[in-house]
């Protein structure tokens, strides 16, 4: 007997052109055997590995995986949730889930106790600002992380990971932070507030960073050096004995130095002092005359150009506290380099703010921060145009480092 014969006899069959009568349900279709196989799936792999072995627990994320692709949002976002506490999830299922749509994935990138530094790191390079975001709420972040993070140049994940307080960011991290807050204006006074920030950083950042960021690094950085000045006594006089030969010597030993002006280049000077080129700087500023007032006060002339230029003024308040300068004359200077008028007495201007600085700040601390400048942009023009990041953790990689952050406008 064929199957053909097994159809029954006593009944008409059905003529093939007819249209099959259309299906009526008292209730919409909804997939059950589908949803109890992926909340039945999601418990097992959140099993112990006591209960099952790792090569069924895989299977079964692999199984879960192929079905979770074609499943809706809702199902994909209740796995997400329960598996968001697992520690031991397999990777495969947390790495697929996690680039998923922001809704599914944002339990998981923000609280997901399952992912490793490479899965964090994996799913940033493939994820958009919105993961990147998540990532960066985490409440612990390790500076590999973070890394990754602020090398997307998302300026909304990286102040999301500088006013968080369980993330740890590399000196590499903080370079690139400061390169990047060049172009981003709110990034100065978040970056000012973390511990990793070294003092070559912030007084680079100081150059673009806003009035009460600068206050801010001057007061964290802007130290006396009694303690160095008191311990290298000696060394002092050990190398005016050798005449000063040793030039690295020479230059360190300027930085720590309690005398900041040059008397050798006063006493060669046609204006007599400090004083005396300010007063000529009345009647006129050259270039010329900007070096002489330069090697007066014991900095480099490209030192100077850089303070005199500073759109904000508080540099200038820097310069001529560290030089011992009475507060008239700071405000003669200021008035040579042809600054705007403003009441000297309130911060509402950038006078009121150099002179807020120059009558807040201790001589010895502001001749800190003059030789770290002076000391930190050492390399000339043509270094500065050629130099990259990658030159190693030199004193004169940190200089043209600096140097190129702060000259090349493009970085």
């Amino acid at each position: 007997m064929t199957f053909g014969d097994m159809a029954p006899t006593n009944q008409p069959r059905p003529d093939v052109a007819d249209p099959l009568a259309p299906l009526e349900l008292s209730v919409p279709h909804a997939p059950k055997a589908r949803v109890a196989l992926v909340g039945r799936l999601c418990e097992i792999v959140s099993w112990p590995e006591s209960r099952l072995p790792v090569y069924e627990r895989q299977l079964a994320a692999d199984i879960l995986v192929g079905l979770l692709r074609t499943s809706n949002v809702e199902l994909r976002q209740r796995c997400a949730l329960g598996l968001a506490r697992v520690t031991d999830a397999p990777k495969a299922l947390l790495r697929y889930l996690a680039r998923d749509e922001i809704s599914v994935a944002l339990p998981l990138l923000e609280n997901g106790a399952g992912f490793d530094d490479s899965d964090l790191v994996a799913t940033i390079r493939a994820g958009m600002a919105a993961h990147w975001l998540a990532i960066s709420r985490r409440r612990h972040l390790t500076e590999s992380v973070t890394d990754a993070l602020i090398q997307t140049g998302d300026t909304t994940s990286i102040e999301a990971v500088l006013r968080n307080q369980g993330a740890r960011l590399s000196t590499q991290g903080v370079d690139l932070v400061v390169a990047r807050s060049r172009q981003a204006a709110s990034l100065p006074a978040l970056l000012v507030a973390r511990n990793e920030i070294r003092p070559t950083q912030a007084l680079v950042l100081f150059w673009w960073a806003g009035f009460e960021a600068r206050l801010q690094i001057l007061r964290r950085f802007a130290v006396d050096r009694n303690v160095l000045i008191q311990e290298l006594g000696d060394v002092f006089k050990l190398a005016a004995a050798e005449g000063w030969a040793d030039a690295d010597t020479r230059k360190t030993l300027q930085v720590i130095e309690r005398r900041q002006r040059n008397r050798a280049a006063a006493a060669q000077s046609p204006y007599g002092s400090l004083e005396g080129a300010l007063a000529a700087a009345e009647h006129g500023l050259d270039r010329g005359l900007i070096h002489e007032i330069a090697h007066l006060a014991g900095v480099k002339p490209t030192t100077a150009s850089q303070i005199f230029a500073d759109p904000a003024g508080e540099a200038i308040g820097v310069f001529c506290k560290a030089v011992g300068l009475k507060r008239p004359l700071m405000i003669g200077l200021w008035k040579a380099l042809r600054r705007p008028n403003g009441d000297p007495d309130s911060t509402n201007n950038p006078l009121g703010r150099a002179a807020y600085v120059f009558d807040t700040l201790a001589t010895a601390k502001a001749q800190t921060v003059l030789r770290y400048w002076n000391w930190s942009f050492t390399a000339d023009a043509a270094n500065i145009e050629r130099a990259t990041f990658n030159d190693g953790d030199t004193d004169m990689a940190l200089a043209r480092r600096n140097a190129t952050l702060l000259f090349n406008r493009n970085s």
